[in-house]
């Protein structure tokens, strides 16, 4: 008998189930396309078991039976959860570890509850490769469930450079699925952040893919050390294998999206919170896509300095930081609004290793969270707030430098308007409220004594 059970044998799914092979588990696996059972059968042996029935899959399992859906997400989870139910027992336990909407995992987790099967929404992130050698899990729903799986997601979890894996129970409910599609939203805007640096270095500092490459491997080692600063150091220097040049400069110059960071801001829009960076990445891949791709001006102001360069390192730093913090806010604030005694902290410590985000500012975010678990804003720790401080004009600088050679820096602009409005409580935001009560007579409070307003408006003649 299996100790686990993976539903689901494309790319994803089967690496999960061999990673879970890998660490001394017996694994079931089984799809509904033949040809990849065919191709994970290669790899059975005595705790290895591939299964091309409903019936065998589930009869292969231990009891309560463990069993991860690893497929699209949508509609073919509710039919691959309907097709499980007959053959399952009460106490049986499903994780869903796709991309699916925490809204269907909310109602997944209600009625499985009636039939008595636990349920847990996971995310997953790391891409194929984390999936077989270490990928960052975001688990919520069912914490006595989670306890029952935690020693083979904890054994399959990539590792912090401290040793522990990055799992741990995420809260009630939706919130594991929630938690991913924050993270996806935060990816979306570092990936834009990246991208925005990479223009002016190109198009401003008249720098070489080459160059670029070496600029962006020394600031790994300096002030952005992630992985995403990793990858582009390797997608800059990468030669294309149908030209001599570089494949950096025939990848067509349009971002596709699958809808995760949209979800962050329909829900962030819900909820108020001020995720401006991740919108504006959002749009930044809507405008890619919309573009006339008419001729734009030359650029013509030129500046190659050492002072931009470091003012560019400063700047990612920061704007990382935005990114990171407003996905924070956003996961405070679903909090309390969904009732989730989230642990920022874990969460935290959840993508120091394995998922697309990580980075070593993480643990940093991980220790302001340890200090304080009550702030709403990330950068109210001491840390963060030095580190906005010191940055802050060279953001400015690079900021002013692309306007000036016409280049567009949506979420570079967005992390600074961030920061120059968040701890602002003299904005003009008085004047709005003032032509809302004089057009609709929606009121006002006043800065000098309490109660709400009305003014009886009038024209001057």
């Amino acid at each position: 008998m299996s100790q686990f059970g993976v539903i689901g044998l494309a790319v994803m799914g089967k690496n999960l189930a061999l990673n879970v092979h890998n660490h001394g588990f017996s694994v079931s696996g089984f799809s509904i396309d033949k040809p990849e059972v065919d191709a994970f059968a290669k790899y059975e042996d005595d705790k290895l078991t591939a299964c091309y029935t409903w019936e065998d899959f589930v009869a292969s399992l231990e009891k309560p039976r463990k069993i991860l859906i690893q497929i699209m997400a949508g509609r073919p989870v509710d039919e691959t959860i309907k097709k499980l139910l007959p053959l399952l027992d009460k106490g049986d336990i499903l994780i869903d570890g796709g991309n699916s909407n925490f809204h269907d995992t909310t109602r997944r987790c209600e009625e499985l509850a009636q039939s008595g099967i636990h349920f847990i929404g996971m995310g997953v992130s790391g891409g194929e490769e984390g999936a077989l050698n270490g990928p960052a899990l975001m688990p919520g729903g069912d914490e006595e469930a989670y306890n029952e799986v935690a020693p083979i997601l904890e054994a399959i979890a990539a590792k912090t450079p401290e040793g522990r894996p990055c799992v741990s129970y995420i809260g009630p409910s939706s919130s594991g699925h929630y938690v991913k599609m924050v993270h996806n939203g935060i990816e979306y805007a570092i990936m834009q952040e990246f991208s925005e640096v990479y223009d002016i270095l190109s198009q401003v500092a008249g720098k070489s893919n080459d160059e670029m490459s070496e600029i962006f491997d020394s600031w790994n080692k300096g002030l952005v050390p992630s992985y995403l600063t990793e990858i582009t150091t390797a997608v800059l220097k990468q030669k294309d294998d149908l030209t001599s040049d570089h494949i950096i400069d025939h990848i067509f110059n349009e971002a596709s999206y699958k809808g995760t960071g949209n979800w962050m801001l329909e829900d962030g829009v819900s909820l108020g919170a001020p995720i401006s960076v991740v919108a504006e990445a959002v749009i930044a891949r809507f405008m890619s896509k919309a573009t006339t791709r008419q001729e734009h001006p030359e650029v013509t102001v030129k500046e190659d300095t050492p002072e931009l360069i470091a003012a560019l390192e400063k700047s990612l730093q920061l704007a990382q930081a935005v990114a990171y913090a407003q996905g924070f806010q956003q996961l405070t604030m679903a909090a309390k609004a969904y009732d989730w005694n989230l642990r920022y902290p874990s969460i935290a410590q959840n993508w120091e290793a394995g998922c697309i985000i990580r980075s070593a500012m993480l643990k940093d975010i991980e220790n302001a969270y340890e200090k304080d678990a009550t702030i709403s804003v990330l950068f109210q720790d001491p840390y963060f707030k030095s580190l906005m401080e010191n940055n802050l004009p060279a953001l400015r600088q690079v900021i002013a430098v692309a306007a000036s050679a016409g280049l567009p820096t949506p979420t570079l602009s967005a992390s600074l308007n961030y920061l120059e409005s968040i701890f602002n409580d003299n904005l003009p935001a008085n004047l709005i409220q003032g032509q809302r009560d004089y057009f609709g007579a929606h009121t006002y409070k006043r800065n000098d004594r309490p109660g709400t307003y009305h003014m009886e408006w009038y024209e001057e003649k």
